[in-house]
């Protein structure tokens, strides 16, 4: 069972093709690495599949869900903005 799936993916950035048709998956238990010259795509394709970017075109499935919609059907995810302040941490340390 895959649980990464990227399939036809694209993303553009005015008209510089970052990504252009990129298919993989990953199975269970497989580790992966991304490997290309600056300037190749790498951190925009793994951003997508994290959630933190939006695709224009192009399929992508973690664990079953679609990142960009964080696994809900429609909608997309919040990127920044909101609470303000710091991320919850663990909490104070001993006194």
């Amino acid at each position: 069972m895959a649980v990464i799936e990227v399939s036809n993916l694209r993303k553009a950035y005015g008209n510089l093709m970052a990504v252009d048709g990129v298919t993989w998956s990953v199975a269970e238990q497989e580790v992966v690495a991304i490997l290309g010259p600056n300037g190749a795509g790498k951190t925009t394709t793994v951003e997508i599949v994290e959630g933190y970017r939006r695709r224009d075109s192009g399929q992508v499935s973690v664990l079953g869900l679609d990142p960009d919609t964080g696994g809900r059907g429609g909608g997309g995810r919040q990127h920044g903005g909101g609470g303000g302040g710091a991320p919850a941490g663990p909490g104070p340390g001993p006194p």
